[in-house]
């Protein structure tokens, strides 16, 4: 068997990922939430930035105070309109979205609330019930969150070949 060494040399694309899983582990289920769905937003902003032209104008659209890219909602909207993103990836974002805005609202929150766990059983990509194995709502919830990163992870790369230039439009 060879040895191709750390996980961050051989696969540089994921580097960021076994650092978030063992903070996400560790979590409590409100910041469960929130870092999950930060590093959704982190991976939107990239995705989008890495289609559009070069430039201040872009980068205004998506950082700074107001702008219009600026939130999940944004970013996935724009992803979606832009065709970066499928439409069942649109949906598990939005019903994420969701979540985190009921955690984010109500500190009182939690997995065992009927709404989330209703939210959390409409999640597409998340585990689901098998033999005698019960997945809980965070599970839902961790799973489908860590599915959806996983699926974006590469995604601004290849996004990023198909860039778009600036054109002289004709008169």
């Amino acid at each position: 068997m060879t040895d191709h060494g750390p996980l961050p040399d051989t696969h540089p694309h994921l580097r960021e990922f076994p650092p978030f899983l063992d903070d996400l582990n560790r979590e409590s289920e409100r910041g469960a939430v929130l870092i999950s769905v930060s590093y959704l937003e982190r991976q939107l902003k990239q995705i989008v930035s890495a289609f559009l032209c070069e430039g201040e104008a872009s980068e205004r659209l998506l950082e700074g105070f107001n702008a219009p890219l600026g939130t999940l909602a944004a970013r996935a909207a724009a992803a979606t309109a832009l065709g970066l993103i499928s439409a069942r990836e649109y949906r598990e974002l939005k019903t994420i979205r969701k979540i985190r805005n009921q955690f984010v609202h109500d500190h009182r929150t939690r997995f065992s609330d009927q709404s989330i766990v209703d939210r959390c059983r409409n999640l597409v990509l998340s585990a689901k019930n098998y033999c005698d194995v019960v997945v809980d709502s965070r599970g839902q919830f961790t799973t489908a969150a860590v599915a959806l990163i996983l699926n974006l992870t590469n995604r601004s790369h290849y996004v990023s070949e198909k860039r778009l230039k600036f054109e002289n439009w004709p008169y």
